[in-house]
């Protein structure tokens, strides 16, 4: 028996040799502004679950309420009715904070919705009129003028 380990030499029993672990992998971070989509998928997996949260919340000081309200019936007590109190004020404080959370999703998505402005311009006329238009915009040095010889003057 070897000294190395006395918790193998009391039990009686052969050291396990260990086997060598592979290195960990580095963890890949991903910057979320090159994937918009993801981003926005994320955005609405953490809107789901505060908006579940704040309802859970609302739904048990509901039922904490009509607890409470019993008690303070029954009790008559000044401070039972002082905790119905501040709980009704925290049961709407909570109904704010969801309707919030509404907005701030309705603006995220505007947001989002901002970003990709599309612009369609099309002209309508003949291509006589086309090349004028743009002779009128462009300098006069950065355009060519090519005639039907194919020699440029």
């Amino acid at each position: 028996m070897s000294n190395k380990n006395p918790l193998e030499d009391a039990l009686n029993i052969e050291p396990v040799e260990k086997e060598e672990k592979m290195p960990m992998r580095k963890q890949v971070e991903i910057d979320l502004s090159k994937f918009p989509e993801r981003k926005q998928i994320h955005q609405r997996q953490d809107y789901s679950e505060v908006r579940e949260n704040l309802k859970d919340l609302i739904d048990g000081g509901k039922i904490a309420l009509d607890g409470i309200l019993k008690v303070a019936s029954e009790s008559d007590s000044p401070r039972a009715f002082e905790v119905v109190s501040q709980l009704l004020k925290t049961s709407v404080e909570a109904n704010k904070e969801l309707l919030d959370v509404h907005k701030q999703m309705k603006e995220l998505e505007a947001e989002d919705k901002a970003k990709n402005v599309t612009n369609n311009a099309f002209f309508v006329g003949s291509t006589k009129e086309l090349q004028e238009l743009v002779n009128k915009q462009l300098p006069k040095k950065h355009v060519k003028r090519i005639t039907s010889n194919d020699q440029e003057t």
